[in-house]
């Protein structure tokens, strides 16, 4: 408890030097904070995720959008972040088919944490990858023209 109260002390020692080198009202500011939570931490909690709101004097919606763009972000502590994309070019593609086996084989849906904790499953409307389609990113790591096996070979490993 000690160790988690200094932890917290220094990420806000860090992001008031952030703050004071950016100033108030920076998304760049913002984005090396949240960069630096993920970092220390390895994941941006929501708590977090008010703090650099706060200390920034930006709106919590702003700090959400950040991190929508920065997709090697994890908002939660988990072993597993599974992020699917879900923009149109990849839809063209077959994603449709490749989310229903995510679905499937995590038997869990957008959103949701795995029954044991270690698995988390989002949905994001596009990697900016459109030509590689369909995607999926799995703690920062992007696998490319996905199909239902190649989802299968890669979910079994992990499950």
């Amino acid at each position: 408890m000690v160790e988690e109260r200094n932890e917290e002390l220094i990420f806000k020692e860090g992001l008031e030097e952030t703050v004071n080198s950016f100033g108030k009202g920076s998304q760049e500011g913002a984005k090396v904070s949240i960069r630096n939570c993920q970092d220390y931490f390895g994941y941006v909690s929501i708590s977090h995720q008010r703090q650099i709101a706060d200390a920034f004097e930006l709106d919590e919606k702003i700090i959400k959008t950040i991190i929508k763009f920065m997709p090697s972000i994890k908002e939660s502590k988990v072993e597993y972040e599974i992020v699917c994309c879900t923009g149109p070019r990849c839809a063209k593609n077959g994603s449709m088919e490749v989310l229903k086996t995510v679905k499937s084989i995590l038997g869990m849906d957008f959103n949701e944490t795995s029954k044991d904790g270690r698995i988390r499953l989002r949905a994001q409307n596009c990697f900016k990858k459109c030509k590689d389609g369909p995607n999926i990113m799995i703690n920062g790591k992007f696998y490319h023209h996905m199909d239902v096996e190649k989802t299968r070979q890669i979910l079994d490993q992990i499950k």
